[in-house]
């Protein structure tokens, strides 16, 4: 599997010659929006809305439940 950090630099250089769109902009706050799950927010403001409450709250239950 290739490495990680030579997979961005690789997106970035398409996006740079204009072979990929261009990082997506939060439209609340202003920062790019790395991940494609919270878009179009990033993921500070999605977090600050119900859905991304919720998410939170069940991933917080999923961590707290005893293991089997």
């Amino acid at each position: 599997m290739p490495d990680p950090a030579l997979i961005r630099v690789h997106r970035h250089r398409l996006r740079k010659v204009g072979k990929l769109p261009p990082v997506p902009i939060c439209p609340e706050c202003g920062a790019k929006v790395l991940s494609t799950k919270t878009a179009p927010l990033c993921s500070k403001c999605w977090k600050r809305t119900p859905a991304g409450r919720a998410a939170d709250a069940e991933r917080k239950r999923r961590r707290r439940q005893p293991i089997p």
